[in-house]
């Protein structure tokens, strides 16, 4: 039984999958996301700040982020890499949240494969978007933005 003071709790389910291809080898495209100086030049959309990020980009590292628009990081991503395979892929799983309020649940494939000297990128994102509170055109958006800015940074 729903009442005014329990909100309606809902989840739906998302996949997103966008392809890049970049003008540079697998090894670094893949460094623009293994190394902390290269992640920090595109890893939030659009003209969004981070405000506090931890690093740790190995097999089991576990990342905290908050991010958002200048006068309100409002946004916290937390990310457990599954899987690594240097210059071929990375699995890992992220929760967001808003405001302290848990908006999504990810689990993100990024893949790197060589195209004629250059690196085609794919990356697919299931996700599931809790209490209405995200939905996949803001995500795909956001996801566009940070793939457009690796481009510019190689």
């Amino acid at each position: 039984m729903t009442t005014a003071a329990s909100p309606v709790r809902s989840v739906e389910h998302g996949t997103i999958c966008l392809e890049r291809v970049y003008k540079a080898a697998p090894a670094r495209v893949f460094a623009a996301w293994a190394e902390p100086a290269a992640r920090a030049k595109w890893d939030v959309p659009g003209r969004w700040i981070i405000a506090e990020q931890t690093f740790d980009f190995r097999e089991g590292g576990y990342e905290v982020k908050r991010f958002g628009p200048q006068d309100d990081p409002r946004f916290v991503a937390e990310t457990r890499y599954v899987d690594i395979v240097p210059e071929r892929r990375i699995v890992y799983a992220y929760g967001m949240t808003s405001g302290g309020e848990r908006i999504s649940v990810s689990l993100t494939t990024v893949e790197f494969s060589p195209s004629a000297g250059r690196t085609r990128l794919v990356l697919t994102e299931q996700i599931a978007f809790l209490d209405g509170r995200d939905n996949a055109i803001n995500r795909e958006e956001g996801l566009s933005s940070m793939l457009d800015k690796i481009g510019l940074g190689l």
